[in-house]
């Protein structure tokens, strides 16, 4: 399943939400034909230019095919494969350096994860009508598509050629296919990315350290906790002056007297203590206890010598 060419290609999403993609950092199973028909849109993601699926950005192929022909030049290795699905592609390789004349040197070792410098082939083993697996990067040509092989091996059953076909039809189905259907941003995986990229500027800032955006943000520091400074000593005021205003207010107040006899104030009852009790079974009072006085002479204490002479 192809876009049709007459068909109006649909709107790109920025280059910066490129990362949200499901299929930029996927290995894609498409046809030789599919892989025809990608276009490119002059843009760029990591300094490497995107080519489109409608508007999915499409980056690393895997490919099955048949060898039909194999072209070697200066470096390259150029490998043609047939899918049967109507169309051809160029698939290019690097060819190994050849080892120094000289004994001395050290073998060298190979590299622990293959790329497109150091691709993973088995040179002897690859020959012309054979079925081949093949990773690479999608590239172009003189505007003709091309891949930049990763990897590359020999398919040994047809099994492993009919799961690709299986998978080349899920991802273009039309229901549950990522390639069926436009690519589409939702506000909630939208704001996970600003928040993510709010982060990622902030840990940058930090690694700075002492540089020019370094000092920016020490000095912002600064400024911010001399005004938090500010904010703390004016809340510590306007505390002890509500306080103030308590104890001022929690004096009794020196009662004042009316000027005219006649007027009879009432009094409100208290509402902090508690109503008096009316029931008949509560005890009287006692009476209060009256002081009583006894009169007593005292006699002239003149007549009396009260020191003995």
């Amino acid at each position: 399943m192809t876009p049709p060419s007459s068909a109006v290609a649909p709107a790109l999403l920025p280059p910066n939400l490129y990362s949200l993609s499901p299929t930029i950092h996927k290995w894609c199973a498409l046809r030789c034909a599919d892989i025809v028909s990608l276009t490119t849109r002059g843009v760029y993601f990591e300094d490497k230019l995107i080519h489109h699926y409608l508007n999915h950005p499409i980056r690393y192929i895997k490919l099955i095919g048949l060898i039909v022909s194999i072209d070697t030049f200066a470096r390259r290795r150029v490998y043609t494969i047939d899918d049967s699905s109507g169309a051809c592609i160029e698939c290019v390789a690097l060819l190994p350096l050849p080892s120094p004349e000289t004994p001395q040197a050290p073998p060298s070792k190979p590299s622990s994860s293959p790329s497109i410098s150091t691709p993973q082939i088995p040179w002897d083993d690859i020959s012309e009508c054979k079925v081949v697996r093949i990773l690479g990067i999608v590239d172009s040509y003189m505007q003709v598509p091309q891949l930049q092989i990763v990897k590359m091996g020999i398919v040994g059953s047809t099994d492993v050629e009919r799961k690709w076909w299986d998978e080349c039809r899920g991802l273009k189905d039309p229901e549950m296919g990522i390639l069926g259907r436009e690519w589409v941003v939702g506000r909630e995986e939208m704001e996970r990315w600003k928040r993510r990229e709010r982060r990622r500027k902030a840990r940058e800032e930090e690694k700075r350290g002492g540089g020019r955006d370094g000092r920016a943000v020490k000095m912002k520091m600064k400024v911010g906790s001399g005004s938090r400074r500010r904010e703390d000593t004016e809340r510590v005021e306007e505390e002890r002056e509500l306080a103030s205003k308590k104890i001022i207010n929690s004096q009794p107040r020196s009662s004042t007297i009316n000027s005219n006899p006649t007027s009879t104030t009432t009094s409100k009852p208290n509402p902090s203590r508690a109503p008096h009790e009316t029931s008949p079974n509560k005890p009287l009072p006692r009476p209060p206890i009256r002081k009583r006085f006894i009169p007593t002479i005292v006699p002239d204490l003149s007549n009396y010598d009260t020191f003995g002479y």
